[in-house]
């Protein structure tokens, strides 16, 4: 009888114990954010942990291909599965203990918040623990008018003063998170757009941030209202052979990203224009999507750019001289616009600008003697002349720098994906002489900025 009643009182402290962690723990197979939302309200002073982050199938060449910004949401939730993924690819840490971006410091100066549509017309406001990976209930604001776009969820991407204090170098670490929350989000058929949010309007400035704290990007996420529509049309004529697909997934380029630091063997010319093309190139789909803008963007490009400037210049630095990539010489010769609304033929080209090996001196303004040795390194220069086209906003001052910054990240960041997905090595480094890069290339040191070099090699 003793044994009976052990086993019945053992059974009954399994189903309560049971009970109470399914009641205080979101649910893994949570199909939507709803149910969650209701176990995280209730629990406003614990820590919630998120599910492991699912793979994508999705090859890495398909998501930048595909990458865009979505401005119309519809009122679909996103799963806490899929928010987790997004949070995890974007900032988290990996097995090995790195980060899943580049760090520019020994401290990433970026902090993350979560804010979530809640059944009152309210925003739910977390803040993502990486380390953990889990989320940390904030605070409750109102969701009227939060955000230019509406969407079931926002990320909001800020300065964390404490943690570093170089502004240039969050900006581009802000852009590569921003680029892996595009990709994520894109093979889970949701939708994202970045949108710059600063000064006194900030609507991150309306979670009253920490004191440290600076409101930098905005990102409203979820399904498209009106769903994607792309079809496979390149329209290519260059003398530069294609992109072609890697065998790799976009998750498996996150997490065997690495960053070396030496570099020899020689490169193929299809090796060469695919890394090129990662930073700055053109997509080979168009977008035949329905759109209540008066605007539409046929064919995208492999990052975003802030009003549609597009303002850096990139080279290749190589032994057999440096050349200028011109991601589509149909464009860029005709100046700006530099955003494909048509869905024009794509024609990338290399021009010799110089003819001598410079490698070496780009190691010295890198003060990184290994770049010598390198069969390729992409350089990435700022053009301000074109931060500041005539008859429209003027973006040339530093106070605005950091937005080219984020580009700079994430160009740089693609082409450490692609690297891995070809089984090369790379790795990004700050230009520290930009006037012994402007004599390299003649160019003038007062408009041209010198921002990251990328050596890759085997």
């Amino acid at each position: 009888m003793k044994r009976k009643y052990f086993i019945e009182k053992v059974i009954v402290v399994i189903v309560i114990f049971t009970f109470c962690i399914t009641a205080i723990i979101p649910v893994v197979g949570t199909s939507n954010i709803v149910n969650t939302k209701k176990v995280l309200s209730n629990c406003i002073d614990d820590e919630f942990l998120l599910p492991p982050p699912q793979d994508t199938n999705m090859i890495l060449e398909e998501a930048i291909f595909r990458r865009c910004s979505i401005r119309e949401f519809s009122d679909e939730p996103v799963s806490i599965e899929d928010i987790s993924t997004i949070l995890w690819n974007a900032y988290g840490y990996r097995d090995d203990g790195s980060r899943n971006i580049k760090c520019f410091n020994e401290n990433p100066g970026v902090n993350i918040y979560v804010l979530i549509k809640n059944e009152t017309a309210k925003l739910d406001v977390f803040r993502y623990d990486p380390y953990l990976h889990l989320l940390h209930f904030y605070k409750k604001i109102s969701s009227f008018s939060f955000g230019q776009y509406r969407a079931p969820i926002y990320i909001g991407l800020v300065w964390d003063q404490e943690k570093s204090d170089n502004e240039w170098d969050v900006g581009a670490e802000i852009g590569e998170i921003g680029q892996n929350i595009a990709f994520t989000a894109n093979a889970f058929n949701l939708g994202s757009v970045i949108n710059a949010d600063v000064g006194p309007g900030a609507y991150m400035a309306k979670v009253e941030l920490l004191p440290s704290e600076i409101p930098r990007i905005l990102i409203p996420i979820g399904y498209p209202k009106f769903g994607y529509n792309f079809k496979y049309l390149p329209l290519y004529f260059s003398p530069l052979p294609r992109i072609k697909y890697s065998d790799m997934t976009l998750s498996e380029a996150i997490k065997n990203r690495r960053e070396e630091t030496s570099w020899n063997g020689k490169l193929s010319l299809h090796e060469q224009v695919q890394m090129l093309w990662s930073t700055y190139g053109f997509s080979y789909l168009l977008d035949k999507a329905e759109s209540e803008f008066t605007y539409h963007i046929t064919r995208h490009r492999t990052v975003p750019s802030a009003h549609g400037y597009y303002p850096l210049d990139i080279y290749a630095f190589t032994e057999k001289g440096v050349y200028f990539y011109y991601p589509n010489m149909l464009l860029y010769l005709t100046g700006y616009p530099r955003i494909d609304f048509l869905g024009i033929p794509i024609v990338p080209f290399m021009k010799k600008v110089v003819k001598s090996d410079f490698r070496e001196e780009l190691a010295e303004a890198c003060s990184q003697q290994a770049i010598a040795s390198a069969p390729l390194s992409i350089v990435i220069i700022l053009n301000l002349d074109r931060t500041r086209p005539e008859g429209r906003d003027d973006f040339s001052g530093e106070e605005f720098r950091w937005m080219w910054y984020y580009e700079a990240g994430a160009s740089a960041l693609n082409v450490l994906l692609e690297a891995t997905a070809w089984n090369l090595s790379a790795n990004i480094y700050k230009i520290q002489d930009n006037n012994l890069i402007c004599s390299t290339l003649n160019l003038d040191e007062t408009i041209s900025k010198s921002i990251y070099a990328i050596p890759i090699g085997k």
